[in-house]
C-alpha cells in the first residue's frame, strides 16, 4: 500500500514515493543525509571550494568536485558558460573511459549511475539522481568547453532527427494498422453479405 501525504507546496493528497507532486509539479527531494561528505574515489574529506561563485565541495587529493544539483545546472547552463572568457576557443571530444566502477554518493552513499553528458559529449559523469553530480578533475572545464562550442545545439539537433524519424515510423504503422482494419471490415461485410 502507497503511504500518503500532503505537498508542502500545494497541500493537496500525494504518494510519498512520487518524485513530482501531480498537482503543482514541485520535486519530491529525499532530505539530504547530515555529515561530512567524502571522496568517493580518494575516500578523504571534501574541501569547501568557490567556483565561478557557486558553491562546490573539492577533493584535495584527485581535484574532483562535487556539485549539488543546482549548482552544476547553473554552471552547465549557456547563461553561466557564455560568460566565461576562460573557455578553450574549441571542444575536441574525449575518447570515452572504460571506468566500470560506480561510485557511492558523496550525501546518502548509494551507487551513481554514469551518464554521457547530453549524450554526445563523450564526458562520462557520475550522477545521484536525488542529491548531485560528481566530477572528476577537469570534467566541469570540459563540460563548459563543450557548450561553448555549441555542443547543446548539436544535441538537440540529434534529438530532433531522432525524434523525427520515431515520428515516421510510428505514422507508417498506423497507417498499415487502418488499412488491416479497413479490409478485415471489408472482407467481414461481404461474409455476412452471401451467407444470407
Amino acid at each position: 500500500m502507497s503511504e500518503t501525504g500532503r505537498c508542502p507546496a500545494c497541500g493537496k493528497p500525494v504518494n510519498l514515493k512520487s518524485r513530482y507532486c501531480p498537482h503543482c509539479g514541485r520535486e519530491n527531494r529525499p532530505p539530504v543525509p547530515g555529515g561530512d561528505p567524502f571522496c568517493p574515489r580518494c575516500r578523504v574529506p571534501l574541501e569547501p571550494h568557490d567556483y565561478r561563485h557557486s558553491d562546490v565541495s573539492l577533493c584535495p587529493a584527485c581535484a574532483g568536485l562535487w556539485l549539488d544539483r543546482q549548482e552544476f545546472n547553473w554552471l552547465a547552463s549557456e547563461r553561466s558558460v557564455y560568460r566565461d572568457d576562460s573557455i578553450p576557443k574549441s571542444f575536441h571530444r574525449p575518447p570515452l573511459q572504460v571506468d566500470d566502477t560506480y561510485l557511492p554518493c558523496v550525501r546518502c552513499g548509494t551507487p551513481m549511475t554514469k551518464r554521457n553528458f547530453k549524450k554526445i559529449s563523450g564526458i562520462i559523469i557520475d550522477i545521484c539522481s536525488d542529491h548531485g553530480v560528481w566530477l572528476d578533475a577537469g570534467e566541469m572545464e570540459a563540460i563548459r568547453a563543450f557548450i561553448a562550442d555549441g555542443g547543446l545545439d548539436r544535441a538537440q539537433d540529434r534529438e530532433i532527427i531522432t525524434h523525427h524519424t520515431e515520428l515516421k515510423e510510428l505514422a507508417t504503422q498506423v497507417e498499415e494498422t487502418a488499412f488491416t482494419q479497413r479490409v478485415l471490415h471489408f472482407f467481414d461485410f461481404k461474409y455476412w453479405l452471401f451467407k444470407l
